[in-house]
């Protein structure tokens, strides 16, 4: 099988201590785009993120795309302008923020480049140094004139699961949720999510997905896993995305799981 497309999920999946492309996995994939592949990050992660490893990758200005935001918006590299977004409006997210906040939870919100959060806790500062972004106060959904391309909420996990019990009737068919990580619940436009973006993206590429490997660890990377025609699990992945897996890679994150793959399927 020739693939000529790779998906590939960033934090537990691409990136070392959460931070850094290896330099086993930097090589494989230039080696793979140097062969005509696309390589597709697809996170989580709002743009702002996302830049600095498209630029050390050398995606930036080249033909291709970068999901963010679990799938919420595509952007093109060639001018890293949205190509796909689906976002909704605040008054879906009201009634599930003033829940979330008489538990005591943290609330963030994204609107492309921007990111807002209703209190400067540290947590947010520490975010948003990592992430590299500026910080916006927004108190208030309601009180906001545009549209969000995901809401999150962020706190223990017992917290969080409480607040979903409580906010299902608040969903109705609008809204999608699920837990990005121990400490992140978050709230897409119905129908948002990797696998749907990931599906989107071939097309526009023109690349069937049978062609298409995708690579992920957390269960906001099972959708595409699930779509590709190559769904992998890194070895760090959790029970229930091995458990789906088409292939489960033999190193773990932390020690060039992607530079696998590639080498695996794509450069032997």
């Amino acid at each position: 099988m020739g693939y000529k497309m790779v998906f590939s999920d960033m934090d537990g999946t691409l990136l070392r201590n959460g931070t850094e492309i290896s330099v086993e996995n930097l090589t494989a994939i230039r080696k793979a785009v140097d062969k005509g592949v696309e390589f597709v990050l697809c996170t989580g992660r709002g743009v702002f993120g996302v830049e600095r490893y498209l630029e050390e990758l050398g995606l930036l200005g080249r033909k291709g795309y970068a999901i963010c935001q679990n799938g919420a918006t595509v952007y093109d590299l060639q001018t890293m302008q949205p190509a796909i977004r689906r976002s909704f409006p605040p008054e879906w997210f009201a009634e599930i923020a003033k829940a979330a906040r008489e538990l005591g939870l943290e609330l963030y919100y994204y609107d492309d480049r921007r990111f807002m959060t209703e209190r400067p806790t540290k947590q947010v500062q520490k975010y948003c140094k990592v992430m590299r972004t500026e910080m916006g106060i927004l108190e208030n959904p309601l009180d906001y004139d545009g549209e969000f391309t995901k809401c999150l909420a962020s706190g223990p996990r017992d917290k969080l699961t409480q607040l979903l019990e409580q906010v299902r009737p608040f969903l109705d068919d609008r809204l999608d949720t699920f837990f990005s990580s121990e400490i992140y619940l978050e709230f897409v436009r119905q129908g948002v999510n990797k696998g749907n973006a990931l599906a989107d993206t071939a097309e526009k590429a023109g690349v069937p997905l049978s062609e298409v490997i995708a690579i992920g660890d957390s269960d906001n990377d099972r959708s595409m896993i699930l779509r590709a025609g190559l769904g992998v699990a890194v070895q760090n992945a959790e029970k229930d995305v091995k458990a789906i897996a088409d292939y489960i890679t033999e190193r773990n994150c932390e020690q060039n799981a992607v530079a696998e793959v590639i080498e695996k399927f794509i450069l032997s």
